[in-house]
């Protein structure tokens, strides 16, 4: 309910409305520029090299992290390895062969029905057919991991944002063939001035908006900040991850961010309501305080604004704002010093 006050005197006062003074952190409403990046990107290159013979995906084809991108012509590759596993099942009887034959010269050896150089010679034949077989199978896995590596596969789910092949084309081992993004969770990226590195750190709010979703206001807190400042615009950056498990955010977007800052974890600072604030045709402020019935004067500087409350400082030496005041903030326009005055509260 609207309280109605006149500044007609009663017996002799002037009665006025009064809020108390507040002594309690500020929260600043910081709004900055940003950009929605991929935290994630990397040029995709097979590890082989051959002639492309399939393109799996295109730009802006959505992968998930194993979907083929592309195969190369893996023909010789698989020659090669059909080669191997042949001389490698040969190697294997071989071996058997010379480990029967050893474990026989162990048995005779014994019973002095063969010489020793015989027994000696069978041991080093099983040795050497045992390491021509270990060769062999070392050989067969590493040609099926080069079979493996001719289809090249997504390391990580994202879109396909470039496409630097063509079936056809014979591509180098190393060579880029696509440059994949992530794009759930995207990354905000704002520069910060730098007189707000204490205030801005990993948990901090910050609200954004977009222009691609009008009207919605999406929350989310500082992930990161890089701490090198940059010398020419004297910021330093601030990153926070957002979900896009929709897809309705895509990298390069700009967004509106307001950061949240102050709050519980800063100093608490003497605050009084705006409108308790009188400005004089000399500039200065003043605060009108209620005690024991008398309006006391005192002269402030303004600060940083937290909702209808505004932070204050005394200027003059020996006077005092408390925590446990009152200040005027109707009829404070007609008071003037030791004036008695009737507080009112809402």
């Amino acid at each position: 309910m609207l309280l109605l006050l006149t500044a007609a005197p009663v017996s002799g006062q002037m009665q006025v409305r009064v809020e108390p003074v507040r002594l309690a952190p500020i929260v600043d409403r910081l709004p900055l520029s940003g950009s929605v990046i991929s935290p994630r990107h990397a040029n995709v290159a097979p590890q082989e090299s051959g002639l492309v013979r399939r393109m799996a995906v295109d730009v802006g084809d959505i992968v998930a992290e194993g979907d083929v991108l592309l195969e190369l012509d893996d023909e010789l590759l698989r020659l090669e390895l059909l080669r191997l596993q042949a001389a490698h099942a040969e190697a294997r009887l071989l071996y058997e062969d010379a480990r029967r034959l050893a474990d026989e010269g162990r048995r005779l050896v014994g019973e002095r029905n063969i010489s020793r150089s015989e027994y000696e010679s069978r041991l080093a034949n099983e040795g050497a057919a045992e390491q021509r077989k270990q060769q062999l199978s070392a050989e067969v896995e590493m040609q099926q991991t080069r079979v493996r590596r001719a289809t090249l596969r997504a390391p990580f789910a994202g879109v396909i944002g470039l496409k630097m092949t063509e079936e056809g084309q014979w591509l180098a081992a190393g060579s880029p063939a696509f440059n994949l993004a992530q794009l759930d969770p995207l990354r905000l990226q704002a520069r910060v001035p730098e007189r707000f590195y204490r205030e801005v750190r990993p948990g901090t709010p910050v609200s954004v908006m977009f222009d691609a979703l009008p009207g919605e206001t999406v929350r989310v807190a500082v992930d990161s900040v890089v701490a090198v400042s940059d010398l020419e615009t004297r910021s330093f950056t601030a990153r926070a991850d957002i979900p896009n498990s929709e897809g309705r955010l895509a990298p390069g977007m700009s967004a509106r961010l307001e950061f949240q800052v102050g709050g519980e974890s800063s100093a608490p600072v003497l605050q009084v309501p705006a409108d308790a604030l009188v400005r004089r045709y000399d500039g200065s402020i003043v605060v009108w305080a209620v005690r024991e019935g008398s309006a006391i004067p005192l002269v402030v500087t303004a600060g940083r604004r937290s909702g209808h409350y505004v932070e204050v400082n005394i200027v003059n030496a020996g006077e005092r704002l408390r925590d446990d005041d009152v200040v005027v903030t109707l009829g404070n326009e007609s008071l003037r010093e030791g004036l008695s005055v009737i507080a009112v509260r809402d």
